[in-house]
């Protein structure tokens, strides 16, 4: 049982009837995350970005190669059984450490706090992969103003500039593995 590796101390009564509040760390800042645990919580996201998308826990898990317990430990109340049917929040504030090109800094991480930040930066990269695509910044134009706060309250400015853009991405050793999730 995977949480017995999680709670070794616990008999095997008091393991199960653990309640998903009693291990989830959702709740935890990313910042006090271990290694596994903020691997862990990115597979989470794919889980629940796939359910988001109408997809299943169980399927989703599988495709992963993760157990269902995985998500259930690392999205907390965002994941819910309704109905017996495994469904997730519209939204959540979950934190996780994403990549960002940010106005007059370049490459930089931040930390964010909820599930419209994280899908702010997802269509942002959309928009810059696109621009840098066809050489028309026109849709980058809803970014121009658009500011991130960060988990620890400071602010973030997009970068939207085409040319700066262009420079960013050459400055990556390898951009066909880039990631916007870091750890």
């Amino acid at each position: 049982m995977w949480l017995h590796e999680k709670f070794p101390e616990l008999t095997l009564k008091e393991l199960r009837e653990l309640n998903v509040q009693d291990y989830s760390v959702a709740e935890t800042p990313w910042n006090d995350l271990e290694s596994q645990d903020k691997r862990d919580r990115i597979l989470a996201f794919q889980v629940l970005r796939a359910m988001r998308q109408g997809e299943s826990l169980t399927s989703t898990a599988k495709e992963l190669g993760i157990s269902k317990q995985l998500p259930e430990m690392h999205l907390g109340e965002a994941l819910f059984k309704e109905n017996k049917r495994w469904r997730v929040a519209p939204t959540d504030s979950i934190e996780a450490k994403m990549t960002v090109y940010e106005k007059d800094r370049g490459i930089a991480t931040i930390v964010t706090a909820s599930s419209e930040d994280r899908s702010m930066i997802g269509k942002y990269f959309a928009a810059v992969q696109k621009a840098l695509k066809s050489g028309d910044p026109s849709g980058l134009a809803p970014f121009e103003d658009f500011t991130i706060i960060d988990a620890s309250g400071n602010s973030h400015r997009l970068e939207t500039d085409l040319e700066t853009l262009y420079e960013l991405e050459f400055s990556i050793e390898e951009p066909e593995f880039f990631e916007i999730y870091a750890k």
